[in-house]
């Protein structure tokens, strides 16, 4: 009987450090002490835990704001940007290829570009993050569960919920319900690139159309739709068709508007009722990126400027 009860206890023993073994290897998958499993539209990225020596390209601001150690970027900086100070010191990767990205160490990359998994996943992990995947609050929380930093993430997502409530709430009043907008930049008269530009994510536009669910004019939803192109030039003789009810209006650094200048500027509608927002090119960093310090940035500058038209 004695032995019985042994034999049984024994191999209730086996069973229970099997199944044991078998739930930790099921959380393995996803986690060990010193890495992480991501999964990403290249597959399966297993990164460090806590990454230390961080490269990024597009999403420099997501990582600023998660407070994680950048050692080296492929990006623009601005001193409009809210986070303009933390570049200090970090390395500006110029050349986008391996030979200039090894010789900073990176123990984990940060790329919105598919091709750079190839690219440089022989230094060290890639996460691709495409644009079109995630919006900003999605991106921002993404990224810190990946690098081990979602209290930051969503702290930072909470200050910009709030500020965008308090935003539409403003906004929320006869003076701007049911009109359009458009955000739109003087290329000049000539050259390469002239004419009036229009955006769609970019300076502004992510918070403009995406988070504030501002309109767009009829007809430029319409050339939107038609052309599929998220930013465009358009000539000086048809421009006036494209502007909005409210204006956006960004002035390029060190240069004045060729187009205010004209006569069919002084007859379109948003200029006649002083519904236009003049955005210096000073000012250009604060609207370059997306990332949601920048839209938290961006929501109270515009909120601001667009609540004192008219007065």
């Amino acid at each position: 009987m004695k032995k019985t009860i042994k034999l049984i206890l024994a191999i209730s023993s086996i069973f229970i450090l099997l199944v044991g073994c078998s739930s930790k290897n099921k959380n393995m998958e996803e986690k060990t002490d010193d890495k992480r499993i991501v999964k990403t539209v290249m597959g399966d990225v297993e990164v460090p835990t806590n990454p230390e020596n961080i490269v990024v390209n597009w999403y420099i601001g997501d990582m600023f704001t998660l407070d994680l150690n950048v050692v080296g970027y492929n990006a623009w900086e601005q001193k409009s940007m809210p986070f303009f100070d933390k570049f200090e010191g970090i390395k500006k990767i110029e050349n986008w290829e391996p030979e200039e990205v090894m010789t900073v160490n990176p123990d984990l990359i940060i790329t919105y570009n598919e091709e750079d998994y190839e690219k440089f996943s022989k230094l060290a992990p890639v996460l691709v993050v495409r644009e079109q995947d995630m919006n900003s609050v999605e991106r921002l929380r993404f990224l810190g569960e990946a690098t081990g930093k979602t209290k930051e993430a969503e702290e930072a997502i909470a200050k910009f919920e709030k500020k965008l409530e308090e935003s539409k709430e403003m906004l929320d009043t006869e003076k701007f319900n049911g009109k359009t907008f458009s955000i739109l930049e003087d290329w000049g008269p000539t050259g390469e690139y002239s004419g009036i530009g229009y955006e769609t994510g970019s300076r502004g536009g992510t918070l403009i159309y995406e988070y504030l669910g501002l309109k767009y004019p009829d007809k430029l939803q319409e050339l939107i739709d038609k052309t599929q192109k998220t930013r465009e030039i358009i000539s000086y003789e048809v421009a006036h068709e494209y502007f909005g009810d409210y204006i956006l209006w960004f002035l390029q650094e060190g240069k004045e508007s060729a187009y205010a200048k004209t006569d069919i500027w002084k007859s379109i509608p948003a200029v006649v009722n002083g519904n236009v927002v003049t955005i210096p090119g000073e000012y250009a960093g604060l609207f370059f990126y997306s990332d949601v310090t920048s839209l938290t940035a961006q929501v109270d500058y515009i909120a601001n400027a667009l609540n004192s038209l008219g007065e």
